[in-house]
């Protein structure tokens, strides 16, 4: 299955061990899902453990960022960018436009902006785990 992980979902899973964004990542990281991310959030990352860990941290946290999932160049998306601009906030046109470009079913996050936006992809951790049947804490994250 392939999706679009939101950068909250990737911070909560590395600093929270047990949370639905942990299983995600796992799920992710032994190669179960197919995951998407936009340039957008892997800086969103980098900025985040730069300054809460340090420059090494955020480093190999990219790193394996790069590894795992598949950055999707800003270039590549702009028409989709174009077309969804004013839909959504803008903090969040990325993570729509790749999603879109992509075709993707779902877009992992724990952002009621997608909700209120109406974007149909849009799930929570926990929602997400749900439908796979597979286990979950009950925390949306």
């Amino acid at each position: 299955m392939k999706v679009f992980v939101d950068s909250s979902v990737i911070i909560y899973g590395l600093e929270q061990e047990k949370s639905n964004s942990a299983i995600i990542l796992d799920l992710i990281f032994d190669g179960e899902i197919k995951a998407y991310v936009s340039e957008k959030v892997v800086d969103e990352i980098r900025r985040y453990f730069k300054h809460r860990r340090s420059r090494e941290y955020a480093f190999f946290v990219t790193t394996t960022i790069r590894n795992n999932f598949e950055v999707m160049p800003r270039e590549e998306i702009e028409d989709e960018i174009h077309k969804w601009r004013g839909r959504i906030k803008e903090k969040d046109l990325e993570h729509l436009a790749t999603s879109k470009y992509k075709r993707l079913k779902y877009l992992i996050a724990y952002d009621r902006d997608f909700a209120d936006a109406g974007v149909e992809e849009y799930i929570t951790p926990k929602e997400y785990l749900m439908r796979l049947g597979l286990r979950h804490y009950d925390v949306g994250y």
